[in-house]
């Protein structure tokens, strides 16, 4: 990819709306998004500050997925009372599911990627790698190994107390 493209696509990047499912930037992490967009080498094609959810897999036919349903999402800090409100055993197997911050960034250069690449592993975040498109286009995923995915209800049951939750 030409410096130029790069150029171009970073501009249609900053400029495109967010097709998200949330619609925006998480508040918690705007300030380095945009650390990342004011710089000549870089652009965020998504994120994510973390998340907790709450859903619901709709099983049928015995173990094959349809599809699930979300009860309840938040990408801030959560009141216990909320969540535990949103469990819902007639709706499902209700799992609860926490996913770490994540960031796509796409870099102008293979160098600036590793340097990127760098600074994310020296910071904690494992998972991180570094993608090549076939035209040249560079993405670094900040990712962390951390994460939890834990079954609430399974067949209509509770499968832990509330007083374990809290």
């Amino acid at each position: 990819m030409t410096p130029e493209e790069f150029v171009h696509q970073k501009s249609q990047i900053l400029d495109g709306i967010d097709l998200s499912r949330k619609g925006c930037i998480d508040d918690s992490i705007k300030d380095i998004v945009q650390l990342i967009n004011e710089d000549s080498e870089f652009v965020t094609t998504s994120s994510c500050s973390g998340r907790v959810i709450l859903f619901c897999e709709d099983l049928t036919n015995g173990n094959h997925k349809k599809g699930c349903k979300w009860l309840f999402t938040s990408h801030e800090n959560i009141k216990e009372d909320d969540l535990l409100n949103s469990v819902d055993p007639k709706e499902g197997n209700n799992v609860l599911k926490y996913e770490p911050l994540i960031l796509h960034v796409q870099c102008r250069t293979l160098e600036s990627a590793k340097l990127m690449h760098t600074c994310a592993l020296e910071s904690g975040f494992r998972n991180s790698g570094i993608t090549l498109g076939k035209r040249g286009k560079i993405i670094l995923a900040v990712r962390s190994c951390i994460g939890l995915e834990v079954p609430l209800t399974e067949d209509g049951i509770m499968l832990v107390s509330k007083q374990v939750c809290i």
